[in-house]
């Protein structure tokens, strides 16, 4: 299967994300938007002449909603589009919300500030008051919820998620996340799973949000006919105190490594043949500076719950950020409910 879109579309994250959990291939050739959307071999794949299109075997598929679910359903198995009739109508309704409910305020906030469309501060206004709304339905949802449908990871959380991705960078900023505790641990769950993170890289959440040209909401308004005030004397400025050096740190400067580990991550998110991945690290691999670690988990027989495995996986994983640039893993979840499941790994450290 292609996919035809351009770079950065956070409408086909979802598309990617799907396809990632169902095990699905899907190639994404080559298209110069601006030269290709007019042509006549495009305009013939889709009625509508627009991107996202998914070119299949039976013709093609257009609109990303269309695209993401079908690719949802080629694997009834995993449980992407629910386990049940319900469930499924469950995803559907949280698809629509996102559509219609968060997507159109956050692309009205979005847009101007990466350069698409002109800044207007009074519908910028009223779409900071939209996603607000929907961001306490999402919270109200998720208070005692890990996931918005069932028990696992569904197309409803993908397709809401992505919707998220380039706000939560760009400006949903620390104060404004605030009130939403149980949106800001629901997509810090999903965001740094594997299938997320082979489509959308790391999210670094902003800590003060980004405006667009003409936006001046960010500053301060000067108090007119305000007595002067006489300058106090200069404080003494505190000393800034020294950035703390990574205890590994040390290593890259005295003994430094023939591999670098960004470039193997590189390689391990971007290769579809893990055998070629493979290749490439034990052609690389530094023996010097590198070792090689298994790990288990000492209480599997305390899993019993699949998606509270899971998330106890990725709470470790995020209390181990301060290892990212000196080690890299992947952890396993093995087994079913119903038996003992079993966390397992694979480390590389430096």
């Amino acid at each position: 299967m292609k996919l035809y879109t351009y770079p950065g579309n956070y409408r086909v994250f979802k598309v990617l994300i799907a396809a990632e959990y169902n095990g699905v291939d899907i190639e994404l050739p080559e298209f110069d938007f601006a030269k290709d959307i007019k042509s006549k071999e495009f305009k013939a794949k889709t009625p509508i002449g627009k991107v996202p299109i998914l070119e299949t075997e039976e013709g093609t598929l257009f609109e990303s909603g269309a695209i993401a679910r079908y690719v949802a359903r080629l694997r009834p198995d995993t449980g992407l589009y629910g386990k049940t009739f319900f469930e499924s109508g469950q995803v559907d309704a949280w698809i629509d919300f996102s559509a219609y409910e968060l997507e159109v305020p956050l692309e009205v906030w979005v847009h101007p500030i990466l350069g698409v469309g002109k800044f207007n501060a009074a519908a910028l206004t009223k779409a900071k008051a939209d996603v607000k709304k929907a961001l306490q339905t999402l919270e109200n949802h998720l208070h005692l919820r890990t996931y918005l449908v069932g028990e696992q990871v569904t197309l409803a959380d993908i397709v809401v998620a992505s919707a998220l991705v380039y706000p939560f960078k760009f400006v949903l900023d620390k104060e404004f996340r605030k009130p939403y505790s149980a949106v800001n641990r629901w997509f810090s769950t999903l965001v740094n799973q594997p299938e997320f993170q082979a489509v959308v890289g790391d999210v670094p959440l902003i800590d003060v949000a980004l405006t667009a040209e003409g936006d001046n909401s960010g500053k301060k308004a000067a108090k007119k006919d305000a007595p002067k005030k006489e300058k106090a004397a200069p404080k003494e400025e505190a000393p800034k105190p020294k950035k703390v050096e990574h205890p590994l740190a040390v290593l890259n400067r005295e003994k430094p490594s023939s591999l670098n580990l960004d470039a193997w991550k590189v390689q391990y998110s971007n290769t579809k043949n893990l055998a070629d991945a493979m290749t490439w690290f034990w052609e690389h691999l530094d023996t010097e500076g590198y070792s090689l670690w298994f790990c288990d988990y000492n209480y599997n027989s305390e899993n019993t719950k699949m998606f509270m495995t899971c998330n106890a996986v990725g709470g470790f994983l995020q209390r181990s950020e301060a290892m990212r640039k000196y080690a890299f893993g992947v952890m396993d979840v093995c087994g079913a409910e119903g038996s003992e499941i079993i966390i397992t790994g694979c480390w590389l450290f430096r």
